[in-house]
């Protein structure tokens, strides 16, 4: 049997997505049956989030708590003080203790996720107390195409790793297939699902890379493009991760999104890869048990070298 860790760090649902694409709608619907959950609500400003009024039970400096015994926070500026703050209130002190269990970060509609996800990774005070389990971007199926003519709005796209569709009952049938196909096909190795059907527990849970397709093509959408590498050989672990800090450091003006699994050659679990713009990870995934060993990776950016990240990848291997 494989060895669970259990990982104390508080999870963080991040959500993004472009204007009006429904946000609040999500959120307010997570806490409205939280399934016995108790959440951490960040958002940039109160009047922003539009919670329920009948949650609501009281408020203390920037914290309001709500009445299903989570709590929501005000962000006005700094990301790293404002967590700080709700990690004190969790274990109490000088004022009564707010207790959670998952805390769940709503981005403006125009903002650039990026900076969040770097503050986790490089602010040691924060990775030390908090993970992201998850980034999710809901799209507006009524105006998605106004989001794709939007460089921010495709940029939350690639940096999610669940992409909701919005507003779908709006929409044709023709019209959703082909903005689905679309998403897919520009977006590929991430979970794909419609908001009026995914259960609040999908949403909150922990996610990898989606399975990407052996033949997935390099695909995109303007000046955004995602290319799929694959190699079916092991990689030797030294080679594999010099290759990713090469990644990093000459791909890092045009990469926005880079994700997926790791052969490593005498390692019997997936190495999974997360990366932001220049910032990435390798972490232990799942054994590969019967599953075929094989590395795949996405990376989505803009005037990105395929030849050199393929040519980096073959001599990676053991």
């Amino acid at each position: 049997m494989p060895t669970t860790y259990f990982d104390a760090r508080t999870p963080l649902t991040l959500v993004t997505g472009w204007l009006g694409a429904g946000k609040t709608t999500l959120l307010n619907r997570i806490l409205a049956d939280p399934g016995g959950r108790r959440f951490a609500v960040l958002v940039n400003e109160f009047g922003d989030i539009g919670i329920d009024h009948r949650l609501i039970v009281r408020a203390d400096e920037d914290i309001v708590e709500l009445s299903n015994g989570c709590v929501c926070c005000s962000v006005r500026g700094d990301l790293v003080q404002a967590l700080e703050r709700l990690r004190k209130r969790r274990f109490g002190g000088l004022l009564p203790a707010r207790k959670f269990d998952h805390a769940l970060l709503e981005t403006t509609g125009i903002a650039e996720p990026a900076p969040l996800l770097r503050t986790f990774l490089v602010e040691e005070s924060v990775a030390m107390h908090w993970r992201i389990a998850s980034t999710l971007c809901l799209v507006d199926a009524v105006h998605a195409e106004r989001a794709f003519a939007e460089p921010s709005a495709c940029d939350q796209m690639a940096l999610a790793d669940g992409l909701l569709l919005a507003k779908t009952s709006l929409v044709s049938e023709p019209a959703l297939a082909k903005l689905h196909g679309r998403l897919e096909t520009d977006f590929p190795g991430s979970w794909l699902a419609m908001t009026s059907s995914v259960a609040t527990e999908d949403l909150l849970r922990d996610r990898e890379p989606r399975a990407i397709p052996s033949q997935s093509p390099s695909s995109g959408h303007g000046n955004l493009a995602a290319i799929t590498l694959t190699e079916d050989a092991p990689l030797d672990e030294l080679k594999a991760h010099l290759w990713l800090d090469g990644v990093a450091k000459l791909q890092q003006e045009g990469l926005v999104r880079w994700k997926g699994f790791l052969n490593l050659k005498d390692v019997s679990h997936r190495g999974v890869l997360q990366g932001t713009y220049e910032l990435y990870t390798v972490s232990a995934g799942d054994p590969w048990g019967e599953a075929p060993r094989r590395t795949e990776i996405v990376l989505i950016g803009r005037s990105l070298d395929e030849a050199m990240l393929r040519r980096g990848l073959t001599a990676a291997r053991a």
